[in-house]
């Protein structure tokens, strides 16, 4: 770096941690930092869970697809498993290709009080599934209706840039980044925090019941935490532009900007 000290090259969202190959891992330590953050912050009347969904994701070849799991239990029987005797291969077999299963976890958060349903608030970070065409897409919008439905609050973190954001009427612009508050009380309204690449994170409530205080997320602090712990600049490659879609005005910002901090040649 030049004359920059901090260590972080985006003044709000890294670009480059929207990998496909990198966003598990960031989404993940996002929803684990905003839990202990909401169980320090929030009264002792609530408790905060992590919560889990497992999606299978299915890949033959080029084409791939999503199907939401139930996690389960494998149980062994203990007993010692059975030596195979080697078989020469019938010359008439052919090679098929099977599909590659590979489970994608899931986490969100939710806020409850003892003896109350529904939950009184889920938090969502959105993931790659959740935005993409096809079977995650779909679960996922079935429960934000359930939600919507519900007297349940929903705060919803779009930190993605690929596919087509969730459904809000209201808003035209084209911001990058978005993180939508719905209050229950408040539908069919919804507070929507656009943001884009050139911008920090701003900061939002997280509703509660009605009596108590809520307590705001700074976000910027807990992404750029964990970006440092992380020490993701060394995963990146700051000399090739992020994945997904960049306007010009947005390339050319983050070209100079990575130059000026001596990120890329």
């Amino acid at each position: 770096m030049t004359d920059h000290d901090d260590g972080l090259p985006f003044p709000g969202m890294n670009p480059y941690l929207e990998a496909r190959h990198i966003w598990p891992e960031v989404h993940t330590k996002l929803i684990s930092e905003m839990h202990y953050f909401l169980c320090e912050a929030l009264p002792p009347k609530y408790t905060v869970t992590m919560e889990e969904r497992v999606i299978v994701e299915e890949t033959i070849g080029d084409t791939a697809r999503q199907r939401y799991a139930i996690p389960d239990i494998n149980v062994a029987d203990g007993e010692t498993p059975a030596v195979a005797s080697v078989v020469e291969p019938d010359a008439a077999a052919v090679t098929v290709l099977l599909p590659e299963l590979r489970p994608v976890r899931e986490r969100f958060i939710e806020i409850r009080t003892p003896g109350r349903l529904p939950s009184v608030t889920v938090l969502e970070v959105l993931s790659h599934s959740n935005k993409r065409a096809g079977t995650g897409r779909r679960d996922y919008l079935d429960k934000r209706q359930r939600i919507l439905e519900s007297a349940t609050h929903l705060v919803e973190i779009d930190l993605l840039r690929a596919n087509n954001p969730m459904p809000a009427e209201g808003y035209d612009g084209d911001a990058s980044y978005r993180i939508m508050v719905s209050r229950s009380q408040k539908r069919p309204q919804a507070a929507l925090y656009p943001f884009g690449m050139q911008s920090g994170f701003p900061t939002f409530p997280v509703p509660l019941l009605n009596q108590d205080e809520e307590p705001t997320v700074v976000l910027g602090e807990i992404f750029n935490d964990i970006y440092l712990r992380g020490h993701y600049e060394r995963s990146v490659n700051y000399n090739e532009d992020p994945d997904g879609p960049l306007s010009h005005d947005d390339r050319v910002w983050l070209d100079g900007r990575l130059r000026g901090y001596g990120l890329r040649r």
